[in-house]
Parts: C-alpha cells; sequence; structure tokens
C-alpha cells in the first residue's frame, strides 16, 4: 500500500459546517475523522480529493497532501470517504476493488491503482460513476456514511472510547490529585501531566470516559460528566457543567452549561448560558447568556433547514439544538431556537431570536437582515485570529471572498 487518499465526495449534507473545510477534516469525536481514518488504517495519508473551492485552503492546512492530484508512484492507495466516521481496522480490500453504498453510489473504501485514482480525479463526480468498470465493485451500507449534519455531532459521545483505544495519552488518572475534587465512576479518566485542575473539580465517570488534554485548565467546582474530552489548550470556566456526549476542540474558551455538543476548536463560549446538542464551528463567539433551545415544547422530532435555499429535513431527533458556522458572532442574550442553522459569518443582535436558518455573512439586527461587508467582516477576523497567534492566510481570505461573493453579490463589497 503507498498511502491513504482521503476523500469528500461532497454528498453530505453538512451545512456551514463544509464552508471552510473538506467532510473528513471535521471533528467527529476526539479526532477528527481523517486523523480515525489514519489511525484505524494504520496507513499514512499521502492525498486528499476534495470540492475544488476548498483545494486551496486545504493544499494549507495539510501541505503534505497531494490536493486533486495523483501522488507520486504507482500505487496503489487506499481510498477512504470522510464520511465514514467509524471507519474499519486495517484495510481488508483487494487491490483494483471498490466498496460502493447500492444506495448512491457513494464510494466508500476503494483500493486503486494509478490510472483508476487518475479516472476518479478527472471525472465529474467522485462516485462510483467516476471509476473505470475495470474496479470490482462490493456493495456495503454498515457501518452507514454520515448523510447529515446530525449524523455527526449527536451522540459524538460514543466514539470518544474507541478514539482513546486509537491514540497513545501521555497522561495519568489524576483523581487523587484533583485538591479535594470528586470522581464518580469506573469509566477510564485520562488527565494530561500539563492540564491543570482547580480545586473542587467534579469528575463524573459513570456512563463515559472523561479527556482532559495537554495544556488545557479546568476552573474550580466545574462539573465533567463522560462521555467528553476537553481538548488541547482549551479552558473551562469556574463552575462550569460539560455534560455527556461533549467534544470541546483545542483552544476553546467554555463557560456556563455545555451538553451533547461539538466544538470544532478555537470557540468563546466564556459566560453562562446553556447550549445543547449542537455543533459549532471554528472562531465563533458567542456573548454572555446566549441560550439555545435543543428540545421542541411538542417533544416531537425536530426538523432543519441545512441551507437557505434547501429543504427543511427530518432527522429523527427530538433533541436537536443549533448548527453555527465559523466566524459566527452573537450578542448578549441571543436566543436560539430549536434547529437552528447559523451561516459562516452571520452576526446576530436581535432583541428576538434570529430566524431558523441564517445566510451566510447575514448582519442581523432589529432593524432586520442585510450583507455583513466583506472588508469590515475580514479585518475582524483578523483580529480575532491574531489573539491565538493564527493568521487570515491568503487561502483562507480567497475562500472568504469567494462565498462571501456568492452570497451577498458585489454589491456588499
Amino acid at each position: 500500500m503507498n498511502g491513504l487518499i482521503l476523500l469528500d465526495d461532497g454528498l453530505g449534507r453538512f451545512g456551514p459546517m463544509v464552508d471552510l473545510r473538506p467532510s473528513f477534516a471535521l471533528r467527529s469525536g476526539m479526532l477528527t475523522t481523517a486523523e480515525r481514518i489514519e489511525l484505524s488504517s494504520g496507513a499514512k495519508s499521502v492525498g486528499a480529493i476534495v470540492p475544488e473551492p476548498l483545494a486551496a485552503m486545504t493544499s494549507v492546512s495539510r501541505p503534505d497532501l497531494a490536493v486533486n492530484r495523483v501522488p507520486d508512484g504507482d500505487g496503489p492507495w487506499l481510498v477512504v470517504n470522510g464520511r465514514l466516521l467509524s471507519p474499519p481496522t486495517g484495510i481488508g480490500l483487494e487491490p483494483g476493488s471498490a466498496e460502493i453504498d447500492p444506495d448512491d453510489g457513494a464510494i466508500r473504501r476503494a483500493v486503486l491503482g494509478r490510472e483508476d485514482l487518475e479516472a476518479l480525479v478527472a471525472g465529474e463526480s467522485r462516485t462510483e460513476d467516476a471509476l473505470p468498470q475495470t474496479v470490482r465493485r462490493v456493495d456495503r451500507t454498515e457501518p452507514p456514511l454520515a448523510e447529515a449534519a446530525w449524523d455527526v455531532f449527536t451522540n459524538a459521545g460514543v466514539r470518544i472510547g474507541p478514539d482513546l483505544g486509537l491514540i497513545s495519552q501521555d497522561g495519568e488518572d489524576r483523581w487523587m490529585r484533583l485538591h479535594g475534587g470528586t470522581v464518580i465512576g469506573d469509566h477510564p479518566i485520562r488527565i494530561a501531566r500539563t492540564a491543570t485542575l482547580d480545586p473542587l473539580v467534579v469528575i463524573d465517570a459513570r456512563d463515559g470516559a472523561v479527556v482532559v488534554e495537554s495544556d488545557a485548565h479546568i476552573g474550580a467546582h466545574a462539573v465533567l460528566t463522560g462521555p467528553c474530552a476537553i481538548l488541547q489548550g482549551t479552558r473551562v470556566a469556574a463552575h462550569a457543567t460539560i455534560k455527556s456526549d461533549t467534544i470541546i476542540g483545542p483552544g476553546c474558551r467554555i463557560g456556563g452549561e455545555v451538553g451533547g455538543t461539538i466544538f470544532q476548536g478555537f470557540g468563546n463560549k466564556s459566560h453562562e448560558g446553556h447550549l445543547g446538542d449542537s455543533w459549532v464551528g471554528e472562531w465563533v463567539n458567542l456573548g454572555a447568556a446566549t441560550v439555545n433551545s435543543n428540545l421542541l415544547n411538542t417533544y416531537g422530532e425536530v426538523s432543519m433547514r441545512l441551507e437557505p435555499d434547501g429543504p427543511r429535513l427530518r432527522s429523527g431527533r427530538q433533541f436537536l439544538g443549533c448548527v453555527i458556522g465559523d466566524h459566527v458572532k452573537t450578542a448578549i442574550g441571543t436566543r436560539i431556537m430549536t434547529g437552528t442553522v447559523l451561516g459562516t459569518g452571520a452576526m446576530i443582535a436581535t432583541s428576538t431570536p434570529p430566524p431558523t436558518t441564517l445566510e451566510r455573512f447575514a448582519w442581523t439586527t432589529d432593524d432586520g437582515v442585510r450583507s455583513y461587508r466583506i472588508e469590515k467582516f475580514l479585518s475582524t477576523a483578523r483580529s480575532v485570529l491574531s489573539r491565538r497567534d493564527r493568521e487570515v492566510d491568503p487561502a483562507m481570505e480567497a475562500r472568504l471572498r469567494g462565498l462571501h461573493a456568492v452570497t451577498c453579490g458585489d454589491d456588499a463589497s
């Protein structure tokens, strides 16, 4: 095997969460799906196939990958779909064969030589139709591919245990060093040696593992209920309540009550307020007392419109909060209704709840909704990223400008 090719086939309905990253870069547990695929297969990533608008950003974030081209060599390469959240261990496929989802022709996994991979890279679609007829097809539906946003972030806690099994932890079971804190339960507790826990922290591992990664800080009287994971460099405020099925990505600032939620990373929710059963992109800032609903008053099934011009989709879930795209900002006291989707770059400063589907770069006040001017947006983004020693690089800026132009038109520039 000559390496791993990560595939974003563009077929998932993930709303704004794939505006700035391919599907395999989504955090779907402690790990991103790409990290889980790499560790499960034992293969090193050498290439990626992504939608063209994401190619430049992917090349910057993963300079080790040949993006939308065939890597050097003759192969074969293992190709794995980024929507396969629970990939099997090892390879288990013969060269020249592909696992296909019979419902829509999606390629789940394949082992391809150079000519077959060239055909896939050059194809109009990233499905079975792009593969030469000489590639042997094997129908397979399990484990399922993620089809919609809620497939990724609801019940994400079930992947924390398997993710722990894939990575080596420089950590220790450290309840004896919690300065008067309390530990409950028998599931694994992994706390990195460089993490800091203030006095009287409660760790509840009765229902799942609790992980605190390197350089994270947990404030006094905070409660961590497993399964949950606090990733590298994140700070959890004093008295915060982190409920089960929660993964807080790296570099976040978290306070209040959070449950059943994934933060991709570098998000701010520093103050009080409830956030439940939700999915939050990078560089998001939720103002003090921002709260969301994750349950309808009717206790019925929650539907969600992931795109402003798309259909309202049934989720099959009774508990479903919101999807918050990258760079979203909310004012103090913002109320977010059940099943809301906030588009990339939206700004919400309203005394009433925002629409349940808000367009990208929507500047929303009590006077109505207009477009966030791109230069003002980029100025804010540069300030936000610089606080974490990051920058809006040319590839990111080009993608944001392109997304803004498609969404808002030239009149909003």
